[in-house]
């Protein structure tokens, strides 16, 4: 049922709707000013809300700044070492566009060095050793010439003189090696010698079309006077060593491989015991002292085992050995390898350039190897990794050639090599292994085997 509008209903009705609107607009200005009131709180708030410490406001902008930092180091980092894996910077000396062919620096039909030693392994010659020095280190080759060099005072005599307090505790010459090896040997027993050549080998100078240059004239001097020199026609440089070693296979197959047996080539800073060396040579093994505990594994420390005797004739190469070399890529580095010289991640196993021995054959071998094998400015790498590898030539290693040296004197004794002898070490390490008198002890019965390396997994 619908009511019906009159004067009085309406009048009721608007003043009803007049008291609505009033009250609505009254809670309208209640509800604003409590907003105002609370915004003037916070305000009164934050004005009397007290700072923070300057030192926690500093430790606040110092997380900030490292975080920046670290944020940018790893956006950028990863790109900077891509560029720097990729070994990208030049090499002096042998640039993108430099030819890296032997043939070109050393031909193979014609003589190139500008100097060769006269009747260079004429006669039977046992063991021929190429020592590797600087053009202008004359003072490093007269210091060898006047210690380990004179093979004709240290040679196989001075082996009883070195080991003699230790006989029975290595493994003696074995008489079938000396029977093979007899065209190079004189005497018998402590007077047993063989016969050995030492030879070094350098480049020539950058400036040598100057007129009166007084190295060129020491040079020649030098090398009519002990006629031992062979001189390459490259510069002698440290990124040239790779021509000078091959230069020194070239002329030692062409001129000895009919007539010596075994080749060593080493650095003019390199100590060699040559007793040593002879004695393994032809089969016997080398006593085991204190101060050489620390270059075995548990196999080669044996020095009365057989199986550490040396019995091939042919296929010879043995050092020090490396595998899983990475190239180096800081371009400040002296053997930094740019990727166009050498692409591959890592390099083949080869043997430390500070020595190694090799067999008459294996001479020949790695320098026709080198004809077809680009080269590589490291020289132990390019030699006795690369050539070799081309070769199919088995490196092995030996724990008595050392890449380094060591600071006791009688592992001087003790081993076959040692390298980085520098000036007056030569000399004292000459003086300690000469004078006979000194009887290095074997390591102690207990305990000695905790000193021993693992076996190299190359």
């Amino acid at each position: 049922m619908h009511g019906t509008w009159t004067a009085d209903n309406g009048e009721e009705q608007s003043s009803l709707l007049a008291a609505a609107a009033d009250s609505s607009a009254t809670g309208s200005d209640e509800e604003g000013n409590q907003h105002r009131t609370k915004v003037k709180l916070r305000k009164l708030q934050r004005r009397n809300r007290l700072p923070l410490p300057r030192s926690l406001r500093r430790l606040g902008c110092y997380t900030l700044s490292a975080c920046t930092v670290l944020l940018m180091l790893f956006v950028y980092l990863p790109l900077i070492y891509m560029d720097v894996h990729r070994r990208s910077a030049g090499l002096p000396d042998w640039t993108l566009e430099t030819s890296r062919s032997v043939s070109d620096y050393l031909d193979p039909g014609q003589e190139t060095a500008t100097i060769v030693p006269r009747d260079l392994c004429r006669n039977k010659t046992f063991l021929v050793i190429a020592v590797c020095t600087g053009l202008g280190n004359f003072v490093q080759r007269q210091t060898i010439r006047e210690t380990w060099g004179n093979t004709t005072e240290f040679n196989y005599p001075a082996f009883a003189k070195l080991h003699g307090h230790l006989k029975g505790r290595y493994l003696p010459l074995l008489p079938e090696r000396l029977k093979l090896y007899a065209e190079y040997l004189h005497g018998m027993g402590d007077t047993l010698t063989a016969t050995v050549r030492v030879v070094f080998v350098i480049g020539r100078s950058r400036d040598e079309a100057l007129v009166g240059n007084e190295t060129l004239t020491r040079i020649h001097s030098e090398a009519e006077q002990y006629n031992d020199i062979i001189q390459g026609n490259f510069v002698d440089s440290y990124n040239n060593l790779t021509l000078k070693s091959v230069m020194a296979l070239k002329h030692i197959s062409r001129s000895c491989s009919n007539t010596s047996a075994f080749f060593l080539k080493c650095d003019d800073d390199t100590f060699l015991n040559i007793p040593n060396l002879l004695h393994f040579l032809l089969g016997g093994t080398i006593p085991l002292y204190n101060d050489t505990l620390d270059y075995h594994d548990r196999f080669t420390f044996l020095a009365t085992s057989p199986q550490n005797r040396m019995n091939d004739s042919s296929g010879v190469m043995y050092g020090h050995q490396f595998c899983n070399v990475v190239p180096v890529s800081d371009v400040t580095s002296k053997w930094y390898m740019p990727s166009y010289m050498y692409p591959p991640e890592a390099y083949p196993k080869y043997l430390s350039g500070a020595g190694y021995l090799l067999s008459i054959d294996v001479v020949q071998r790695l320098y026709e190897a080198s004809l077809n094998t680009t080269l590589v400015y490291l020289e132990d790498v390019y030699i006795t990794g690369l050539c070799a590898q081309r070769a199919n030539v088995k490196r092995r290693h030996h724990p008595l050639f050392s890449f380094a040296h060591s600071k006791k004197l009688c592992a001087f004794k003790g081993s076959i090599l040692q390298h980085q002898v520098k000036d007056d070490s030569m000399v004292e390490a000459w003086n300690h292994v000469s004078d006979y008198s000194i009887k290095c002890p074997p390591p102690e019965r207990y305990f000695s085997q905790l000193r021993l390396h693992k076996r190299p997994n190359c």
